[in-house]
């Protein structure tokens, strides 16, 4: 009987133990998941009457701000924007019937007041949540152009500063209007269209990056100490050897003998397909850990909202220094190779910086109901690529490219340029 009764007193505590677990998880852990979640119909209620605070691009101009109503004598909020073209996946959208995108998600806790003690005391007082503002890091001029040199394309333009990794301009194209995200026949229309103008190419956008990704090999090779340098000569006779189909340049062309700063003048691929195949698997592998390959880019976006560039496999990103892949391919950007616009322009902006790869980050600042900053991001340094004198070495390369080789349209009369340009196949 006393057993019994031990038995029936454990299997209690341990039931009690277990649900005081799992009310800690659904309550402190999970909670902001719960509050944000778009089928939360009571954070859906809430939303109504909390007056959100506003979201400004770099110059002040305001992209999102709440405006209030009266309705059966309750004040309720909806969320406008201005100019709903502009960078609508970047400053993402929130309308309680389809939930939040953005920045709207990202730092809906600031937005939405929920931070700090003060929205305890104003639920008390039986007072309106007010929100902070969010001020973002885009350059209205600048992302405008970038939304013009997309129109009609599809693709996207990421623009960073490379010594904070302040984003500036992030577009992707064929975008949308916010403005019919507040209306469910909008939203319905957004959501039929076939080019998919809800998914942001910047960051989650797939693609093989061909001959760009020789900015990331030539850097593998200066630093690996194999004795290459940019005026290390190699003898390109056409056509590079591989187990597989071989490996050619651009129209069959055959540019002899050449430096490595010619090779990536001129693009050619049977020259880096050689400089692949002597680095090996691990020490270009190593090199694309240094700029982020293989790990989503820790940019201030939502979970699911940013994707990872590397060597894909079923879908799925694998180890940078994998063994078994043809390195030669991957040295020219093919091979499974896939990678996010927001990556490639991770991989120039530490070339431009020194070598040093920064944070890219779009919250510059948060500021509460008296414009007093109570959040604000410093530049953080993610790693070093490579040397100050390599990242020197491949940035006045990437120079002569627009200079005088695959990339002379995008010579800037007055200004200094450099960048690498690629094509490549896909299946």
């Amino acid at each position: 009987m006393n057993r019994s009764i031990h038995r029936l007193f454990t299997g209690l505590t341990i039931g009690f133990v277990a649900l005081a677990v799992m009310l800690g998880y659904w309550q402190v852990i999970a909670a902001d998941d719960l509050s944000n979640h778009g089928d939360n119909t009571q954070a859906l209620r809430r939303d109504l009457t909390v007056d959100r605070g506003r979201i400004l691009l770099a110059d002040g101009t305001v992209a999102a701000r709440s405006v209030s109503r009266k309705v059966e004598g309750q004040t309720v909020y909806r969320r406008v924007y201005d100019d709903g073209t502009l960078a609508p996946h970047v400053i993402g959208y929130a309308v309680p019937e389809q939930g939040k995108t953005g920045l709207e998600l990202e730092y809906n806790n600031y937005l939405s007041g929920s931070y700090g003690v003060e929205p305890i005391l104003q639920r008390l007082r039986l007072r309106t949540a007010r929100g902070a503002t969010v001020e973002t890091t885009l350059v209205p001029a600048v992302q405008r152009i970038a939304n013009q040199q997309l129109i009609g394309r599809r693709g996207a333009v990421v623009a960073m500063d490379p010594t904070t990794g302040a984003v500036l301009a992030m577009a992707s194209s064929p975008g949308f209007d916010l403005a019919k995200v507040a209306t469910r026949k909008g939203f319905a229309e957004i959501l039929k269209r076939p080019d998919q103008p809800l998914f942001n190419r910047a960051t989650m956008g797939r693609y093989p990056p061909g001959s760009t990704f020789k900015v990331v090999t030539t850097t593998a090779a200066l630093e690996a100490n194999v004795g290459i340098t940019p005026t290390t000569r190699f003898d390109d006779t056409g056509v590079f050897r591989t187990p597989g189909p071989d490996i050619t340049n651009f129209g069959n062309e055959r540019f002899g003998e050449h430096t490595l700063s010619t090779a990536l003048t001129k693009s050619v691929n049977t020259t880096f397909a050689q400089i692949g195949t002597t680095l090996g698997a691990d020490r270009l592998g190593a090199t694309m850990d240094a700029f982020g390959f293989g790990e989503v880019p820790p940019i201030d976006l939502p979970s699911g909202q940013v994707e990872a560039s590397g060597r894909m496999r079923n879908g799925k990103v694998v180890a940078n220094d994998e063994q078994g892949e043809d390195v030669a391919r991957i040295a020219i950007g093919q091979e499974r190779l896939a990678v996010t616009p927001l990556q490639m322009a991770m991989v120039a902006s530490a070339i431009a910086n020194d070598g040093t790869l920064m944070r890219p980050y779009l919250m510059s600042r948060v500021l509460d109901r008296g414009n007093s900053a109570i959040r604000e991001t410093r530049p953080e340094e993610l790693s070093q690529v490579a040397s100050p004198a390599n990242a020197k070495a491949v940035a006045q390369m990437m120079s002569n490219v627009v200079r005088e080789g695959t990339g002379t349209a995008a010579a800037l009369t007055g200004f200094a340029a450099a960048g690498k340009t690629g094509t490549a196949e896909t299946a």
